[in-house]
């Protein structure tokens, strides 16, 4: 699936993916005051007025829960929908061109993330491989990495240990 982006806007991306309707029960992480990520999340979810601010620590769990790179989850939302700005059916993230909707917002980032893990186009790949899948225009990889790296220009693998 291609998609072009005009100057200065993003649009709303994403690739189809059939859900059940069980809520997931996701494991948040116990308050670790070694662990800045959830503050630094929703510092940067705030200034940006994102209404997903309210979920950084699911963001963060998830993420965890799935292997992935803590700020990933979070910058997808951002390039897709602002972080919930624009978003319709708890669909942050534009699955299947914004259609999709979800029972709720825990269900969209734990699919999501679920997805990258798992799903046949993303599991083992790399970081680069991974969304260079889950959208293939050569501008949007860049883009997501760009705002990873708003939220924090490290990765801190250490801190959620």
């Amino acid at each position: 699936m291609r998609r072009f982006f005009p100057p200065g806007v993003v649009a709303f991306l994403g690739l189809g993916i059939a859900t059940g309707s069980v809520q997931p029960e996701v494991k948040l992480p116990v308050h670790n005051n070694q662990d800045p990520r959830g503050g630094i999340l929703r510092s940067f979810l705030k200034e940006k007025n994102c209404p997903a601010q309210d979920f950084a620590d699911v963001f963060i769990a998830e993420a965890d829960n799935h292997g992935l790179d803590w700020r990933l989850l979070p910058s997808l939302a951002f390039v897709e929908s602002g972080a919930g700005k624009t978003s319709r059916g708890n669909n942050l993230f534009g699955w299947d061109n914004g259609k999709m909707n979800f029972a709720s917002v825990n269900q969209a980032i734990h699919q999501v993330a679920s997805s990258l893990a798992e799903a046949r186009a993303y599991k083992g790949r790399s970081l680069r491989g991974k969304l260079a899948n889950y959208n293939q225009d050569p501008e949007y990889g860049p883009l997501v990495v760009t705002v990873m790296r708003q939220i924090y220009p490290r990765q801190l693998v250490e801190a959620a240990r």
